[in-house]
């Protein structure tokens, strides 16, 4: 073998494990995105859920406001009413 086709020889295995090296690599990255990928889809799952539940709460909350409000002015009219009777007439 001639020293040219020994670095020839040398290239191509320098070549084939840089390209096996850049396979393994690529899998690793890609494994790893895919990891990223599950841990970020599960903490916007888990955010969503969360801030659903805080709407849920504030909501209910608003039910009660709303109620409370109603009663009150029901509360005026019946006082209205009471002191001065003949005010349902008109």
């Amino acid at each position: 073998m001639t020293p040219k086709e020994r670095r020839a020889f040398g290239y191509r295995l320098a070549l084939r494990k840089a390209r096996r090296e850049l396979a393994e690599m690529t899998q690793r990255w890609d494994d790893e995105l895919v990891g990223l990928d599950d841990r970020m889809r599960a903490a916007h799952e888990q955010t969503v859920r969360d801030i659903g539940d805080e709407l849920v709460g504030l909501m209910g909350e608003m039910e009660g406001m709303k109620n409370e409000y109603r009663r009150w002015q029901a509360v005026e009219k019946a006082i209205v009413v009471e002191r001065d009777p003949d005010d349902l007439l008109n």
